[in-house]
């Protein structure tokens, strides 16, 4: 037997052997979207700031008197733009399905959602956009199709 390894020798190496192997595996399925997060032109330095923080409302007027306020709703709250999500993300179902049967390649399949994309420009800077990814990222998952990576999807949106 080896008596003369350490339990710290032991560890360091089996830790050295999963570090090296994972290194092996992200290059080797992962090389495309190391590539595309490295050069990209969005750093972390380069995020959108975060939203201010909600401020809690003034109680000025005892529960018994208070008036009913009106809520403004946000240009993205109302139902006619909702419908274009729902016709947008149908739409996306419908297509990413014909994609994956005509086998259209990577560029052919970023090329359609960008043009589907174009067609709904009133989402673009409303919340729903992520609700879109989500549509594209799941329906592509869903038939073993292309997948996407966050960069690429970000990418769409540019090009709208």
């Amino acid at each position: 037997m080896a008596t003369h390894l350490s339990w710290t020798g032991y560890f360091l190496a089996v830790g050295a052997a999963v570090a090296i192997y994972y290194v092996i595996i992200g290059i080797r399925y992962y090389r495309q979207d190391i590539k595309a997060l490295l050069n990209s032109k969005s750093r972390f330095w380069d995020r959108p700031e975060k939203p201010p923080p909600m401020s809690k409302p003034e109680v000025n007027q005892p529960e018994e008197t208070a008036e009913p306020v009106e809520v403004k709703k946000q240009p993205w709250q109302s139902e006619a733009l909702f419908a274009k999500v729902e016709e947008l993300s149908s739409n996306l179902r419908n297509s990413i399905w014909e994609a994956y049967q005509k086998g259209y390649e990577k560029r052919d399949l970023i090329f359609l959602i960008q043009i589907l994309i174009k067609d709904f420009s009133a989402i673009k800077g409303t919340p729903f956009r992520e609700a879109i990814n989500n549509v594209i990222t799941s329906e592509s998952a869903k038939y073993g199709f292309i997948n996407l990576s966050a960069v690429e999807l970000e990418e769409l949106w540019k090009e709208v």
